[in-house]
């Protein structure tokens, strides 16, 4: 272990609080600035990684870089793909409206006519000459309320015929800036799809010089063994500051649930628990899962997000605290969906497969941590079935 990546160590347990005494009720105010100050931790350790001396090579800083732009351009599209859903969803309801409208319209305006028609016919001389040839009082009465009641039904279908004018203008007025709006999205995307496919062909290219820098200098050992490190350093922070976070009483204990979660990705198990990697001088502390590039990852079980962020050797990482000291760990995404203080339920949608950290094969890195040691994810969760096209 190198002396900087021990005094970061040494540094992070000092860090440690000492035991509560007594537990009391935590507030909701509380909770967010235990959250703000986590949030404030992990800044802190990002730069005082960034300083330490020989931790990330200017290749390595580029691929951050990249693959962060890269994340928060597939957040931003995926934004402009439910706006581009929900525009087109208007445009089709406001058609259907205006179409009906139209339909309406055209109905209430024949109806109009023959009222008027009929009205013409009969004349005001005509109705004068019907009420005096009544020579019965009864009889006069009704002729009276039958025409009073005629002029009031044409009156008012003249009325909702205005009305649907009215609205036909506003439907019409509202569907041409839909239209506009629909058009504008579609632009929109199509440019950030042509920026993200540019920021993935960057970093294939930083990949393929960090992957040589690697070849070149037999670094590769030490490099995995330096991220472990890091790892290690910053879940002994992250411990620290979420040690007294309550999770809700009517949830499931993670540890009932051994052998009953999902895999958080549908693929092949290509590197299980504990097997040998790098000539057998390491071992895998998690499975990686070998899945498509974009293919979603899923939380295993309900919990809080307390790391969202880019880790050397792990990519853009996601670490989610399930309480009572549990903890799971996903890794190498291609984008990140939730942020550090997000509540997640088992099953959501929190990042998509990628190769981010200097990965050279798409797949998920995924590890479950118990009272801070990685454990076998295998005993605790099953395969997950490819989701259907």
């Amino acid at each position: 272990m190198s002396r900087a990546l021990s005094s970061l160590l040494l540094f992070s347990v000092m860090l440690l609080p000492l035991p509560a005494l007594a537990e009391e009720e935590i507030t909701p105010e509380q909770i967010e600035q235990k959250l703000r100050e986590l949030e404030d931790e992990l800044s802190r350790y990002q730069k005082l990684l960034e300083s330490t001396e020989g931790q990330k090579s200017e290749i390595e800083q580029n691929l951050e870089r990249s693959e962060k732009s890269i994340s928060d351009l597939i957040n931003k599209i995926d934004e402009i793909e439910e706006e581009l859903d929900t525009s087109e969803d208007k445009v089709s309801a406001l058609r259907r409206e205006q179409q009906e409208l139209l339909v309406r319209k055209s109905a209430q305006q024949a109806y109009i006519e023959r009222q008027v028609r009929a009205a013409y016919e009969i004349g005001n001389q005509e109705y004068l000459k019907v009420l005096l040839n009544q020579e019965d009082p009864v009889e006069i009465d009704r002729m009276l309320t039958y025409y009073d009641y005629f002029n009031r039904a044409r009156s008012e279908q003249i009325q909702h015929y205005n009305q649907t004018l009215e609205r036909l203008d506003v439907v019409s007025l509202e569907l041409a800036d839909q239209i506009q709006m629909l058009a504008g999205y579609r632009d929109q995307h199509e440019t950030e799809k042509q920026g993200l496919a540019a920021a993935q062909r960057e970093q294939e290219s930083i990949l393929k010089a960090l992957l040589a820098q690697i070849h070149e200098t037999g670094s590769e050992i030490t490099r995995l063994e330096q991220d472990r490190e890091q790892l290690e350093a910053l879940l002994e922070r992250i411990a620290s500051r979420i040690r007294d976070l309550p999770t809700p009483a009517d949830t499931r204990p993670f540890g009932d649930m051994r052998g009953q979660l999902l895999l958080p990705v549908a693929g092949k198990v290509a590197h299980g628990f504990g097997h040998q990697r790098n000539q057998g001088k390491l071992r895998w502390d998690g499975v990686f899962i070998d899945a498509e590039a974009g293919e979603p990852v899923h939380a295993v079980h309900y919990g809080r997000v307390v790391f969202s962020d880019w880790l050397r050797g792990f990519g853009l990482l996601l670490i989610i605290s399930h309480g009572d000291g549990y903890m799971s760990l996903y890794g190498h995404n291609q984008a990140l969906y939730r942020d550090t203080g997000d509540w997640v339920t088992a099953g959501e949608v929190i990042a998509t497969v990628g190769n981010s950290g200097g990965q050279n094969r798409d797949g998920l890195y995924f590890e479950i941590r118990v009272a801070g040691k990685p454990t076998d994810p295998q005993k605790w969760c099953v395969a997950r079935e490819h989701r259907t096209a």
